[in-house]
């Protein structure tokens, strides 16, 4: 059975490449079939020529990867109208942290053409990592959204909370995941007389960030956005996450904003996932995310009758379902 490079087809046949009697193996993004002598896979993340997985991983596959005689990998990416094939990895490269398999990345000789590469859609494994692990939901998301990042030294912050580590380890080589409608600092300022410490500000200096230190988990508030300082309601590592996906709504190249009533909004969220974290305080006084494939939108609200919507997306055709809703934009770009 062949495939030919960049055909899109059906998963059942993607899968069949393994052979007869692969074993299937599947969660929310990514499907394997691991087969004698070839392993297929199915995500939802690439970029120009590399493909990286995140873990954890199934046994069967880090089993048959981790050894010397690896089988050729079979990869497709996956989109809205089927499996696009990206042909066999040319390198396999095993990346580990604390002694545990924490990624793959799939190096392929011909790089995916843009007009593909645009169509491949992130998935939402991140979300599932949100109670438990809001700093892995973060890096992973990051990973997906911004996909592949310039080689960088990962920054040294020994002395950061964990949180804030993660985030700059995800940010490094992507200046734009710092933001612009809010940023956060390369390095955390000391010198309030309080003691706290500033790890960012609006994009229009309205307002800083500043959180406790010498906590892991520190708690943070808004200084400039009332007579006193205003807490969030997450601590740091739900807080870094929960503006992490806004900066995505708000500052992306794709996307819109627009004014709109209880019925809209409940329009716009009902095909998406609420991300269960508490409403951050800004840029609404209750601001909460939701998320679907490429997607994320920021519903924001301080009365009754009226929201702000941001939404970002990673690809124009996102677009179209919001575009039939006759919103009335302040702002809308489909096209780069």
């Amino acid at each position: 059975m062949e495939i030919g490079l960049w055909s899109v087809v059906e998963e059942p046949e993607a899968l069949a490449l393994a052979g007869p009697g692969a074993a299937l193996l599947t969660d929310a993004d990514t499907a394997y079939a691991v087969g004698s002598d070839t392993l297929v896979v199915i995500a939802t993340t690439a970029t120009g020529t590399e493909m990286t997985l995140p873990g954890p991983f199934p046994d069967l596959v880090e089993e048959r990867l981790g050894t010397v005689l690896r089988p050729a990998v079979h990869a497709f990416a996956r989109l809205p109208q089927g499996c696009l094939a990206l042909g066999v990895a040319q390198a396999t490269e095993l990346g580990y942290r604390r002694g545990a398999l924490h990624d793959i990345r799939l190096r392929f000789e011909a790089p995916v053409p843009p007009d593909l590469l645009g169509r491949v859609t992130p998935g939402l494994g991140w979300l599932d990592l949100v109670g438990h692990d809001p700093a892995g939901a973060m890096e992973r998301f990051i990973a997906d959204w911004y996909g592949e990042a310039p080689a960088a030294k990962e920054p040294a912050h020994s002395g950061e909370p964990a949180a804030l580590r993660a985030f700059r380890r995800a940010a490094a080589g992507r200046p734009e995941v710092y933001g612009v409608s809010t940023q956060i600092f390369e390095e955390s300022l000391a010198g309030r007389p309080d003691g706290l410490l500033t790890f960012g500000q609006a994009g229009d200096g309205v307002f800083t960030l500043v959180m406790e230190p010498d906590r892991d988990d520190p708690r943070l508030w808004y200084d400039g956005l009332s007579d006193r300082l205003l807490p969030e309601r997450e601590r740091l590592g739900g807080y870094l996450l929960h503006s992490t996906l806004a900066r995505a709504a708000m500052d992306g190249p794709l996307g819109g904003m627009a004014f709109v009533d209880r019925p809209q909004a409940r329009r716009i969220v009902a095909p998406l996932r609420q991300v269960p974290l508490r409403p951050m305080r800004w840029p609404c006084l209750f601001s909460r995310c939701y998320a679907g494939p490429g997607t994320v939108v920021l519903i924001g609200e301080d009365d009754t009758d009226w929201f702000e919507m941001y939404v970002g997306v990673r690809h124009p055709g996102l677009l179209r379902r919001l575009r039939k809703l006759g919103l009335d934009w302040e702002s809308f770009t489909d096209s780069r």
